[in-house]
């Protein structure tokens, strides 16, 4: 797969963003993620829930943002999340977002790990759809990597191998294409 600058469709140069919770108090880890997008300069709010509708966590410069994240490894028991938990994640996020955001903190989540779960729900996407998502982004213990699953599961559905990974994120992030309305169910791969 190959590794992209993907996130809210805007550029920030050295601006402080800001976070409104007014809406709706933010988790730990909602506030986490809304924390280091509005260091990067967005303008970041939380979302209300609704009742019996599906809605993102957050909106960072008009971008939905669905926060995932994993328990850390003493709650998990010693065990690091698998790929196969890395792709249920996104495919739970690709009902209710743009920009998917996944939150590895202290639960042993690898690059490697993210790299191969990004792979497996491309493959899925490929063949059941994406929903809203049109970006993915990681945060772990040492890295923050972002990928451009549109053109991913593009490239997988034209019969291509996907392009090798690249280097970690380093710059602001590219523009994202504006969510989609509707979007399939979410299936779990089966663990």
């Amino acid at each position: 797969m190959r590794e992209a600058q993907e996130g809210p469709p805007c550029r920030h140069h050295g601006t402080t963003g800001s976070l409104d919770e007014s809406q709706r108090r933010a988790s730990h880890e909602e506030l986490a993620v809304a924390q280091i997008l509005a260091a990067e300069g967005h303008q970041v709010r939380t979302v209300a829930e609704r009742k019996g509708a599906r809605t993102p966590d957050l909106i960072a410069c008009g971008t939905s943002v669905e926060v995932k994240a994993f328990q850390t490894l003493e709650q998990r028991s010693g065990r690091p999340p698998s790929p196969r938990s890395v792709a249920n994640k996104l495919l739970d996020a690709r009902g209710q977002g743009a920009l998917a955001v996944v939150r590895g903190g202290d639960s042993g989540l690898t690059k490697a790990t993210a790299r191969a779960g990004y792979a497996m729900f491309c493959e899925h996407a490929a063949q059941k759809g994406l929903g809203r998502l049109r970006a993915v982004r990681v945060l772990g213990k040492d890295f923050d990597m972002s990928f451009g699953v549109v053109a991913d599961v593009r490239q997988l559905r034209q019969g291509r191998q996907a392009v090798r990974p690249a280097a970690d994120r380093g710059g602001q992030p590219r523009p994202a294409p504006a969510p989609v309305r509707g979007g399939p169910a979410r299936p779990r791969l089966s663990t």
